[in-house]
C-alpha cells in the first residue's frame, strides 16, 4: 500500500481533448440561457471539474455557429497584463465585418493592432487617466455591439486583474443586446478573491445563470472510460473503482485513464482493467505536478500536516492526525485551514479529513522521504494501537511499511479474524494471501494461516488463492493428514467452480475425505459435495450413493453449522432433481441463524433453491428467493453465492421476458467473474439466447459455446441442455438440419447419461422439432416419451409444459394439425402460467399455424389468422424481431398480412420501427443478406431501408450508421 519503487522512464502523451461526458444537463441549461440575449453566465467549480472542457463545448455548438465566438483566458501572472483577456478575446473579432464605429473606439488601436484596419484613427490621450480608462471601456462596449451576435468565452476568471475585474463589471452593467458572455472560475482558489468578487452584478433585462460543475457520476466515469480506453464498454467493477479512485473529478478520470491506457502496452491483458492496476498506478505527470504546486503554497506545519495525513491513508480526525504531525492547539487548527484552503485535504465527515482521492493521497506520500516514511509510520502504530478499538489492517499496514515483520504479521492475522467474524471475506481472503506470501513464515504457522485461508476462501471466489494452495500443498510434504486433507478440501471445492477444472476438483475432494478420517466433520463437507449432481456427465445414480453417505453422516454431526450446511444442500438437490417434499423441507427451517456461519448457509440455501425452483418452472418463488437471496449472501459476506444468485437473477429475467437493458447487464455480470465457470455458462447461455432472437446467428453461436454446449462434462447440466435447445433452434432457423440433429443427438446422450429429465425442458422440444424435419421419426417419438417418463411424478412445472409442446410436435410433424393445435394451446397457457412469454408465444404461433394447414377454410382460420398477427405483435413488444418477422412472412404466405392495427403514420427524418431495426442490424455489422434473412423480407426491400437510414441518420457510410446510433434518440420517444 505504502511502499515506495523507483518510477519507470516513461513518455505520456496527450492525444487532444475527449468528446465531454456527463455534462448535457448543464450545456442544455447553459445554451437555452444564452440564446435569450443578452445573457452573462458563470460557471465555477473545484479544479479539475472541467471548466475549461465545458468552454470547448460551448464554442463549438452549432447554435452559435452564425454569432462571433470570441475567446480569452486570465493567466496566474504576478503583474497580469491590463483588460487581457478581454483584449485576447477582440484580437479575432476582425474576421468578419464589423458594424459602424464612432471615433472613441480608436483608442483601441495601441491594445489591439489586429483590428487597425477595422479601427477609426486613434484619438489624442486625455490628461486624465480615469477618464482615459472610462474611454478605452466605453471603446470595448461599441466595439462589442459592432460585432453584432457574440458569444464572449472567458476562462479562470479568479486570476484576473483589478482592470479587467472593473471593465467586466461596466459591461455588465449595460450589456449590448446582442451580447452573451460566459466565464468560468475557479472555486478554492488561494488569489485572494471570493466568489462575490466576481465581476458579474447585472441588470433585470439581462438572463443570467450560476452553474456549478460537480464531480462525475459512475455512468459518466464508465462513459469516458470507454471513450479514452477506445473500448466497446467497460464492466460496472472496473467502473465503480475507477470512480472511487477518482472521486470522479473529470480531470483525475482522465488522467488516471491515460495512464492505464499507456500502461496497457506493457502489462498483460488480465491486468489492464483489474483493481490492482488501479491501486499500484504511478501518479499521472499532470495530476502530480498539480497538487505538489498546491503542496508547496502551503506554510511549514500545514505541509507536516498534509504529509502525515497522507502516511495515514484514511480519513481521520484532526487530533490523531495532528498527533502524527507533531502538531496541536492553535498551530494545529491553523495547519487544518490552510490545506483546506489550498485544496490539499478536505472534510470528508463525521469530523474527519484526508485526500479527495487515493492518487492525490498518492502523490503528497511520494514527497514523504523515505527515513521520515519509516519514523511516520513507526509513530503511526503508536498513535493508532493506543485507540479504544485499534485499527487493525491499519496497524498491519503501518507494520509493514515501517519493516516490523513481526509485528505485521500478528496484526494482518489478528485482521484477518475480525474480517472472517464480520463477513468481510475479500478482506480476510487479502490478508491472509499477503501473510502467506512471506518467506520467513514457519511451517506451523503456514499451516494455521492457509487452513484459515481454505475455509475463508469457499465464501468467495478468487483463483489467486487456488494457486496459494496448490504451491502449499506441493512445498509442505510433511503437514498432517488432517490439515492437509482440509486444505485440499477448500481447495477441491474451489477447483470444481472453475472453468475446466471440475473433473480435477472432485478428484482433490475425494483425496481429501480419506485425509479427514480422524475429522469425521471436516469429510462431511466433502461427501456432501460429491453428493450434488448438477455439474458435469457423471450419472445421478453415482451422486446418490455419496447421498446416502452424506445422511448417514449427517446424524452424527454436532456442529450446527454443519448440519445446516448438509441440509440446505440436501434441500436444493432435492429440488433440482424434482423431489416436491424439498419445499415443504424448506418452509420448516428456522428463517435466521444464530452466527455468521450460520447467516452464510442459509443465504447459500436461498440462493441455490432460488436456482433449483428457477429450473423446476417454479418463477415467482424463485424470483422471491433469489431477491432475498442475494441480500442475505451479500450481508453475511457468502460473496460466492451471490455471484451465482446474480446469475439466476439474469436468467430469471430472460425467460420472463424481461429483455430490457438484460444483454449490457448480463455482460457486466459474466466479465466480473470471469474465472467462475457456472456464471461465465449462464450468462452465456442468456446472452446466446437474446442473440438468437434478434436473429444474430453467430453470436448466439459463440455464446453458446461458452455455455459449455459442446463440453457437457465441464457444466452444469441443466445450462449446458437449454444451451442445446437454443443451438437446435439457430441451426433449423438456417436450415442446417443435420446439425441441428447432431446437436441434438449429443444433448440427448447427455440427457439419458445423467438421468436428471427435468433439466430437459428446453431440449426435448427443439430435438423433436430437428428429428421430425429430419424424418428421424423413431428418435423423435423416444426421445419425448423418454421424457415423459423421466418427469413422471416429478415436481417440475415447465417439464410437464414442456412435454406437451413436444407432443404437439410430433402430432403436427405427422400432418395431425387439429389435434397438433389443441395441444399447442394447452402448453401456450401453461406456458403463459409460468410465466415464460417468448414460450408461449411461439406455441400459440405454432398452434395458428396448425390450423391454417389444416386447409379448411373455416371461421377457424380467421381466428388463426388473428392469433397469428397477435403473436407478431407479441414478439415485436418483447423484441424478438426475426420470430415478429417470420410471422408476418407467414401471414403474407396466407395472403392475409395486413398493416398494424395502429396504422400507417409518416415518420419524416425519423426512423420508422421497420427502419429502427434495419439500423440496429446495421450498428451490429450485418450484411443486406443478413437482415433481410433476420427479418424475412426481400433484398430489394432491405436495399430501399438501408437507404433511407443512411439518409436520415446522415451517415456516410454503413459503418458509420453505428457510431451515430449511439446517440439517435427519436423525437417521438415520449409520445
Amino acid at each position: 500500500m505504502w511502499l515506495a519503487t523507483p518510477r519507470p522512464t516513461s513518455v505520456s502523451v496527450r492525444a487532444g481533448s475527449t468528446a465531454l461526458v456527463g455534462r448535457d444537463v448543464e450545456v442544455s441549461a447553459i445554451v437555452k440561457i444564452l440564446l435569450r440575449r443578452p445573457a452573462a453566465v458563470l460557471i465555477e467549480g473545484e479544479p479539475g471539474m472541467g471548466r475549461s472542457r465545458l468552454l470547448d463545448e460551448l464554442a463549438g455548438r452549432r447554435e452559435f455557429a452564425a454569432a462571433r465566438v470570441l475567446r480569452g483566458a486570465c493567466q496566474p501572472m504576478r503583474e497580469p497584463f491590463p483588460f487581457g483577456p478581454v483584449l485576447e478575446a477582440l484580437r479575432s473579432a476582425g474576421d468578419r465585418p464589423l458594424g459602424p464605429l464612432s471615433p472613441v473606439a480608436g483608442v483601441l488601436r495601441p491594445l489591439l493592432p489586429e483590428l487597425a484596419e477595422s479601427l477609426p484613427p486613434q484619438p489624442e490621450p486625455l490628461a486624465d487617466p480615469c477618464a482615459e480608462r472610462h474611454r478605452q471601456f466605453r471603446a470595448v462596449r461599441e466595439l462589442l455591439i459592432a460585432c453584432g451576435p457574440a458569444l464572449v468565452l472567458i476562462d479562470d476568471l479568479q486570476w484576473a486583474d483589478e482592470g479587467t475585474r472593473d471593465l467586466m463589471r461596466f459591461l455588465a452593467a449595460a450589456m449590448p443586446a446582442e451580447l452573451a458572455v460566459v466565464a468560468a472560475y475557479r472555486t478554492g482558489s488561494p488569489s485572494g478573491h471570493g466568489s462575490a468578487g466576481i465581476p458579474f452584478r447585472t441588470r433585470a433585462n439581462v438572463q443570467t445563470a450560476r452553474v456549478t460543475l460537480g464531480p462525475l457520476d459512475v455512468e459518466a466515469v464508465g462513459k469516458l472510460a470507454e471513450e479514452l480506453l477506445d473500448l466497446p464498454r467497460v464492466s460496472a467493477p472496473f467502473t465503480a473503482k475507477l470512480h472511487e479512485s477518482t472521486a470522479g473529478i473529470p480531470f483525475v478520470v482522465e488522467e488516471t485513464l491515460r495512464a492505464l491506457r499507456d500502461a496497457a502496452g506493457r502489462l498483460p491483458i488480465g491486468e489492464v482493467l483489474s483493481d490492482r492496476l488501479l491501486e499500484s498506478l504511478e501518479v499521472p505527470i499532470s495530476l502530480r505536478e498539480a497538487i505538489t504546486e498546491r503542496l508547496d503554497a502551503l506554510p511549514g506545519p500545514a505541509v507536516r500536516l498534509a504529509r502525515a495525513a497522507a502516511v495515514l491513508a484514511v480519513p481521520s480526525e484532526p487530533a490523531v492526525i495532528g498527533e502524527l504531525a507533531g502538531l496541536d492547539g492553535d498551530e494545529l487548527r491553523a495547519a487544518l485551514l490552510s490545506t483546506l484552503d489550498g485544496g490539499v485535504l478536505g472534510e470528508l465527515g463525521g469530523d474527519r479529513y484526508g485526500f479527495r482521492h487515493p492518487l492525490a493521497r498518492k502523490a503528497v506520500y511520494d514527497t514523504v522521504s523515505g527515513p521520515e516514511r519509516t519514523l511516520l509510520h513507526s509513530r503511526a502504530i503508536q498513535v493508532l494501537a493506543d485507540q479504544p478499538v485499534p485499527p487493525l489492517t491499519l496497524l498491519a499496514n503501518h507494520s509493514r511499511a515501517a519493516g516490523r515483520t513481526e509485528q505485521w504479521r500478528h496484526y494482518a492475522e489478528a485482521a484477518a479474524d475480525e474480517a472472517i467474524a464480520r463477513g468481510d471475506t475479500s478482506r480476510a481472503i487479502d490478508l491472509l494471501q499477503s501473510v502467506l506470501a512471506d518467506a520467513g513464515l514457519g511451517e506451523d504457522d503456514i499451516a494455521r494461516l492457509a487452513t484459515k485461508l481454505s475455509q475463508v476462501a469457499l465464501r468467495g471466489f478468487r483463483p489467486d488463492v487456488i494457486e496459494t494452495l496448490e504451491r502449499i500443498l506441493e512445498d509442505l510434504a510433511d503437514l498432517r493428514p488432517s490439515v492437509r486433507g482440509t486444505i485440499r478440501l477448500s481447495l477441491g471445492m474451489l477447483l470444481v467452480r472453475t472453468i475446466g477444472r471440475l473433473g480435477r476438483g472432485r478428484v482433490e475432494v475425494e483425496k481429501a475425505i480419506t485425509e479427514l478420517v480422524d475429522e469425521p466433520e471436516l469429510a462431511a463437507r466433502g461427501i456432501n459435495l460429491l453428493a450434488q449432481p448438477i455439474d458435469g456427465l457423471t450419472p445421478l445414480s453415482w451422486h446418490e450413493v455419496w447421498m446416502g453417505r452424506a445422511r448417514e453422516v449427517f446424524g452424527r454431526i454436532e456442529d450446527p453449522e454443519l448440519r445446516l450446511a448438509l441440509l440446505g444442500d440436501r434441500i436444493s438437490t432435492q429440488a433440482h432433481i424434482g423431489d416436491g417434499s424439498a419445499w415443504t423441507e424448506f418452509t420448516a427451517l428456522p428463517d435466521q441463524g444464530g452466527s455468521v456461519a450460520e447467516r452464510v448457509q442459509l443465504a447459500r440455501l436461498w440462493c441455490n433453491l432460488a436456482d433449483a425452483q428457477s429450473w423446476a418452472g417454479h418463477l415467482t418463488r424463485a424470483e422471491k428467493l433469489v431477491t432475498e437471496g442475494i441480500r442475505r449472501a451479500t450481508d453475511a459476506g457468502a460473496l460466492y453465492a451471490a455471484g451465482l444468485a446474480q446469475g439466476t437473477r439474469v436468467r430469471l429475467d430472460w425467460v420472463r421476458g424481461d429483455w430490457s437493458g438484460l444483454a449490457e447487464a448480463t455482460e457486466q455480470l459474466r466479465d466480473a467473474y470471469p474465472d467462475l465457470g457456472p456464471i461465465v455458462m449462464e450468462c452465456s447461455l442468456v446472452l446466446g439466447g437474446l442473440s438468437a432472437v434478434r436473429g444474430e446467428f453467430a453470436a448466439a453461436q459463440r455464446h453458446l459455446a461458452a455455455a459449455s454446449v459442446h463440453a457437457p462434462e465441464q457444466g452444469p447440466i441443466p445450462v449446458v441442455l437449454s444451451a442445446a435447445g437454443v443451438l437446435i433452434r439457430v441451426l433449423l432457423a438456417t436450415d442446417d438440419v443435420d446439425g441441428a440433429c447432431a446437436a441434438a443427438d449429443n444433448a440427448v446422450a447427455a440427457a439419458r447419461r445423467k438421468g436428471v429429465w427435468v433439466w430437459a425442458a428446453a431440449l426435448v422440444p427443439a430435438a423433436a422439432e430437428a428429428y421430425t424435419r429430419a424424418g428421424r421419426w423413431s428418435e423423435a417419438d423416444a426421445v419425448v416419451e423418454e421424457f415423459a417418463r423421466g418427469i413422471d411424478g416429478k415436481d417440475s412445472p415447465v417439464s410437464r409444459v414442456a412435454l406437451l409442446a413436444g407432443r404437439a410436435i410430433l402430432l403436427d410433424a405427422r400432418g395431425k394439425h387439429p389435434a397438433a393445435a389443441t395441444v399447442f394451446d394447452e402448453a401456450a397457457a401453461g406456458y403463459e402460467a409460468l410465466p415464460m412469454p417468448y414460450q408461449a408465444i411461439g406455441a400459440r404461433e405454432r398452434a395458428a399455424l396448425s390450423r391454417l394447414n389444416a386447409g379448411r377454410h373455416t371461421a377457424g382460420d380467421r381466428k388463426a389468422i388473428e392469433d397469428l398477427a397477435a403473436a407478431a405483435e407479441a414478439y415485436e413488444r418483447l423484441g424478438a424481431t426475426r420470430d415478429a418477422g417470420r410471422c408476418r412472412h407467414q401471414l403474407r404466405e396466407h395472403g392475409a398480412w395486413a398493416p398494424s392495427q395502429r396504422g400507417r403514420r409518416g415518420y419524416g427524418q425519423e426512423l420508422s420501427p421497420r427502419e429502427l431495426e434495419v439500423a440496429r442490424m446495421l450498428s451490429d455489422g450485418r450484411t443486406n443478406r443478413e437482415i433481410a434473412d433476420g427479418l424475412f423480407l426481400s433484398p430489394r426491400t432491405v436495399e430501399q431501408h438501408v437507404a433511407k437510414v443512411l439518409r436520415k441518420l446522415g451517415a456516410r457510410s454503413r459503418t458509420d450508421v453505428a457510431r451515430r446510433m449511439t446517440t439517435y434518440a427519436p423525437a417521438s420517444a415520449d409520445r
